[in-house]
C-alpha cells in the first residue's frame, strides 16, 4: 500500500510539474527582478543584499552556479522561478504523505493539498521568483512535522530536525521569529518528560536557536558585508540589519492606516484572483449572484461558515484536535495579527495563513462528522473540497495563471528597465 501511494504522490507532481512549466509565469516585477540581478551579479555580497531573507538569494546564487555547472545558459529567470517550482511540488509531495499519516485519509490529503495548490497566493507564488513560496512552506512544515513528531513522543532527534527547520524558516523570512513558540507548546505538551525537563529543554531550544539566528546576523554583516559601527551612514550594520523596515522605503511607510481593509484585501487576493484583476470591493452580499461577486460571496460564506461551525462546535472541536490547537495557536493568529498590521494589503504574506487556514478548516469539518454515517461524512467532506478546489482552479488558472503565462509582461520597473529588458530576454521561449 506504501509504494501505491508513493506512485501516486509521484504521479500527480510530475502531472503538477508539467502543467505548471507550460504556464510558468512570464511575469516581470520589481521584488522578482531585483532578486535575480542580485544573483545574477554571482558575488556572495549581492547574495546577502536583503537581511530580511538571507537564504533566499543565497540559496539562489548556489543553485543559479549549479546549474551554470551543468547548463551555461542566460535565462536566469526561468531557472529561478523553476526553483520555486520545484520547492511548492517538494511541499504538496510531503503535505500529502504526512497529512495522510497523521489522519489516515490518503484521498482527503490530495484533495487538501489541491485546494492549497490552487489558492491564488500559493499559486501565483509557485510560478514566480519571489520569497513568500518557500518560507511559508517551511513554516507549514514545521508546523506538521511537530504534531507528527509529538505524537511519536517528540525524541531528541525530532527536536533537533524541528530546531534546523525553524532556523532555516527564519533565514528564509525573518518575520519567522515570531512563530517561535511552535516547538516549545509541543514540547509542554509532551508526555514523556518532568514538568521541570520541559522547562530546561525550552530554554535550550530558544536559546540556541536566539544565538544561532544573532550569530548569523552579526556573521553576515559585520564579515561577509563588512559593516561596520561607525558613522550611521549606509555602511552601518543597523542600516543593513534594518532595512526593510526603513521609513519611506518599505514596510510601514508614513501615511492613514486601515487595517481592515488591508485585511480584507490581503485575505480575499490569497484565495481568488488578485487586486489588478478585479474591482476593489468584491464582495457584495447585496448583488449576490452577480457574475463580479458571486465567487467571492461564496468564498466569504465559506469561510465565514466555517469558523462560525468551529465556534459552535468548540467543544468537540477542542477534544478533538486539542494539541494541534494549541501549536496552530503560535503559527496562525500571529500570523494574522503581525501581517496585517505590517504590510496586510499585499497578498504575497498571507501565503502561510492561507496553508494554516485550509488544516483549520479540516480540523473544524472533521470535528462535525457524525460517528453514526462516517462514509457520508467522509463523502460530504470529499465532495465539498472538490467543488471549491474546482472553483479555485477555473477561476484563478482563467484570469491569474493563463494571462501571466502569456509575455514578458512588465510590472514597476522603474530605474531597472535597460537589465529587466534584459532578463525578459529569454533564449528558452524563442526555440
Amino acid at each position: 500500500m506504501k509504494k501505491i501511494r508513493f506512485l501516486i504522490i509521484s504521479l500527480i507532481l510530475v502531472f503538477l510539474f508539467l502543467f505548471h512549466l507550460r504556464f510558468l509565469s512570464r511575469n516581470f516585477d520589481w521584488d522578482s527582478c531585483v532578486y535575480a540581478l542580485n544573483i545574477q551579479k554571482n558575488r556572495i555580497e549581492s547574495a546577502f543584499f536583503n537581511p530580511h531573507h538571507l537564504g533566499f538569494e543565497s540559496s539562489g546564487l548556489l543553485y543559479w552556479r549549479w546549474i551554470q555547472s551543468i547548463y551555461p545558459t542566460t535565462d536566469i529567470m526561468f531557472f529561478l522561478r523553476l526553483r520555486i517550482l520545484v520547492s511548492s511540488l517538494i511541499f504538496i509531495g510531503i503535505f500529502i504523505w504526512i497529512f495522510q499519516k497523521l489522519y489516515k485519509d490518503f484521498f482527503l490529503a490530495i484533495l487538501l493539498a489541491m485546494c492549497i495548490q490552487f489558492s491564488q497566493a500559493f499559486w501565483f507564488y509557485s510560478l514566480h521568483n519571489d520569497t513568500p513560496l518557500i518560507h511559508s512552506c517551511l513554516m507549514a512544515l514545521l508546523f506538521l512535522f511537530t504534531v507528527y513528531f509529538l505524537r511519536g513522543g517528540l525524541k531528541q532527534w525530532h527536536l533537533i530536525l524541528l530546531w534546523c527547520l525553524q532556523l532555516f524558516s527564519i533565514y528564509f523570512h525573518q518575520s519567522n521569529v515570531i512563530h517561535f513558540g511552535i516547538v516549545p507548546s509541543a514540547i509542554l505538551l509532551s508526555q514523556n518528560r518532568s514538568f521541570g525537563k520541559k522547562l530546561r529543554t525550552i530554554f535550550i531550544y530558544l536559546t540556541l536557536l536566539g544565538v544561532a539566528t544573532i550569530v548569523s546576523y552579526l556573521f553576515v554583516g559585520f564579515v561577509i558585508l563588512k559593516r561596520g559601527l561607525g558613522p550611521i551612514d549606509e555602511k552601518h550594520f543597523s542600516f543593513w540589519m534594518f532595512l526593510y523596515a526603513a521609513i519611506n522605503r518599505w514596510g510601514m511607510s508614513e501615511g492613514e492606516k486601515n487595517y481592515f481593509h488591508y485585511f480584507y484585501r490581503g485575505i480575499g487576493d490569497a484565495f481568488l484572483v488578485f487586486q489588478n484583476v478585479t474591482p476593489k470591493f468584491r464582495v457584495d452580499f447585496s448583488n449576490f449572484f452577480s457574475k463580479n461577486h458571486i465567487l467571492y460571496n461564496l468564498n466569504a460564506l465559506f469561510w465565514m461558515f466555517t469558523m462560525a461551525m468551529g465556534l459552535i462546535n468548540f467543544r468537540k472541536l477542542w477534544k478533538t484536535y486539542r494539541s494541534e490547537l494549541i501549536i496552530m495557536a503560535f503559527w496562525l493568529p500571529p500570523s494574522i495579527c503581525f501581517y496585517t498590521w505590517w504590510e496586510g494589503y499585499f497578498f504575497e504574506f498571507w501565503v502561510g495563513t492561507v496553508i494554516a487556514l485550509w488544516i483549520l478548516n479540516f480540523y473544524i469539518f472533521q470535528s462535525m462528522t457524525l460517528s453514526s454515517l462516517p462514509v457520508f461524512s467522509k463523502s460530504l467532506l470529499h465532495t465539498i473540497y472538490i467543488t471549491i478546489g474546482g472553483l479555485f482552479f477555473l477561476t484563478n488558472f482563467a484570469f491569474s495563471t493563463l494571462p501571466r503565462s502569456i509575455g514578458p509582461k512588465f510590472g514597476y520597473i522603474e530605474g531597472i528597465q535597460g537589465p529587466v529588458l534584459k532578463l525578459a530576454d529569454e533564449s528558452i521561449y524563442q526555440r
